[in-house]
C-alpha cells in the first residue's frame, strides 16, 4: 500500500492512496537436455479515490532452456497484462505485451563464439483513458560474434535490425551496429557495455495526412555495470541511447542512465539508493508540440530510497520512496511525482 501524488504522470496532478496484491505461482523442471520454467501471476490494483483506475492484471509465461551440448539457448513466450503510469503519453494506460524471444550460443573455434536473437513483441492497448493510442508490432533479430580476449573479458560486434508496425499502418525499419566488451569491463567493474551507430528509415503516412518523417541517424549505446566495492556494497548502473516508437506513433531519441547502490547492514537489514536522468526528443511530425511547428523535448530526474528487512526466510518488508521529476516545452508533459510504498512479500 501507498500513495502517489500523480497517477496520470502529467500537469494534472492526480494524487491517491494506492493499494495491490499479487499472487505467483511458478513451476521448474530441470530433468533431461531442456529446461522448463513457467509462471503464471495475478495482481489487483486499486485506488481509493479514483476506482475508475482499478485494474487487474494477469502475466503468464513459458520459457525452455537447453545448457549443454554445442549449441545452447532459451525459448520464451509471454503475456503481459500491465497498468500504469506512461510518461511519454501523460496517461495511465493498461495494456497487453505478448512476446516471444529465442537466443542462440553457438561456438566456432576455441576463441569465437556466435550469438543470434530474434524477438515479436505486440503492444495492445486496451484501456487509454479516452485518448487514441497505437498498438504496436515489434520483430527485432540481432547477430553477435564474440572474441574471447581473455578468461575474464570478451570482446563483440553486434548487428541488429528491427522493423515496428503500428495499427495506423505506418512503420520504421532501424540497422544498428555497435562494438562492446562483456565480462571484467574495466577493473573490478562486471558487466556488458556497446557502442555505435544506428539508422532509422520511416515508411508510411499517418490517417492525419502529416508530411512523411525523415530519415534518422546517430549513436547508439547499451550498457549495464556492476561493483561490489566491498562486502557489504554493491554499486550498479546502465545506460542507453536507442530510437524508440511511442503509443502516439512519433519517433523518440531516448538517452538514459541509472546508478544505484545496496548497503547490507546486517544480514537482515539492507538500504539503497538510486537515481537516474534522460533525454527524450520527440522527432518529426508526429513529435510536434500540437498547434505548433516546435518538436517536443523532455528531460527527466528521479531519485529513490529504500528500505528492506527480512524478518525470516518466509517473511520480508520494504518500504520504497521514489521522486520523479519531468521538465518539457509542452506544458501537459511537465509535471512531479512522489511516490511512498509499503510492501510485504511471501515466498513458499
Amino acid at each position: 500500500m501507498g500513495y502517489d501524488s500523480d497517477i496520470t504522470a502529467s500537469s494534472d496532478a492526480i494524487s491517491d492512496t494506492t493499494m495491490s496484491a499479487n499472487v505467483e505461482l511458478e513451476y521448474q523442471r530441470r530433468a533431461g537436455l531442456i529446461g522448463v520454467n513457467a509462471d503464471f501471476s495475478y495482481t489487483v490494483n486499486r485506488f481509493v479515490r479514483n476506482p475508475s483506475y482499478d485494474t487487474d492484471d494477469p502475466t503468464f509465461s513459458l520459457g525452455f532452456d537447453k545448457a549443454s551440448g554445442r549449441t545452447t539457448g532459451t525459448l520464451n513466450f509471454s503475456a503481459i497484462r500491465s497498468s500504469e503510469a506512461d510518461a511519454v503519453v501523460n496517461l495511465y494506460t493498461t495494456s497487453w505485451d505478448y512476446d516471444t524471444t529465442l537466443n542462440v550460443r553457438y561456438p566456432i573455434i576455441s576463441r569465437y563464439y556466435f550469438t543470434g536473437s530474434f524477438t515479436y513483441d505486440y503492444l495492445d492497448y486496451t484501456n487509454t483513458s479516452g485518448q487514441p493510442l497505437v498498438n504496436l508490432a515489434t520483430y527485432e533479430s540481432s547477430l553477435s560474434l564474440f572474441y574471447i580476449l581473455s578468461d575474464e573479458r570478451d570482446l563483440f560486434v553486434t548487428y541488429r535490425y528491427r522493423f515496428e508496425q503500428d495499427s495506423n499502418d505506418t512503420s520504421t525499419t532501424d540497422d544498428a551496429l555497435s562494438l562492446g566488451v562483456h565480462g571484467r569491463v574495466i577493473w573490478d567493474i562486471n558487466g556488458s557495455l556497446s557502442a555505435g551507430y544506428q539508422a532509422r528509415n520511416p515508411q508510411g503516412v499517418p490517417p492525419d495526412g502529416t508530411a512523411q518523417q525523415s530519415q534518422y541517424a546517430d549513436l547508439t549505446a547499451n550498457g549495464s555495470l556492476s561493483w561490489n566495492a566491498t562486502r557489504k556494497l554493491a554499486l550498479t548502473g546502465s545506460v542507453s541511447r536507442d530510437y524508440s516508437t511511442t503509443p502516439i506513433a512519433a519517433t523518440t531519441d531516448t538517452t538514459a542512465a541509472t546508478l544505484a547502490a545496496t548497503y547490507t547492514v546486517r544480514e537482515a537489514l539492507s538500504v539503497g539508493i538510486g537515481l537516474g536522468g534522460g533525454e527524450n526528443r520527440f522527432l518529426g511530425p508526429g513529435g510536434l508540440i500540437t498547434g505548433t511547428d516546435e518538436e517536443r523535448l523532455d528531460y527527466y530526474f528521479t531519485w529513490n530510497a529504500s528500505v528492506s528487512y527480512k524478518f525470516n526466510e518466509r517473511l520480508n518488508a520494504k518500504l520504497a520512496y521514489v521522486y520523479f521529476e519531468d521538465w518539457s516545452n509542452y506544458a501537459f508533459a511537465a509535471f512531479r511525482r512522489n511516490t511512498l510504498s509499503l510492501s510485504l512479500s511471501s515466498r513458499w
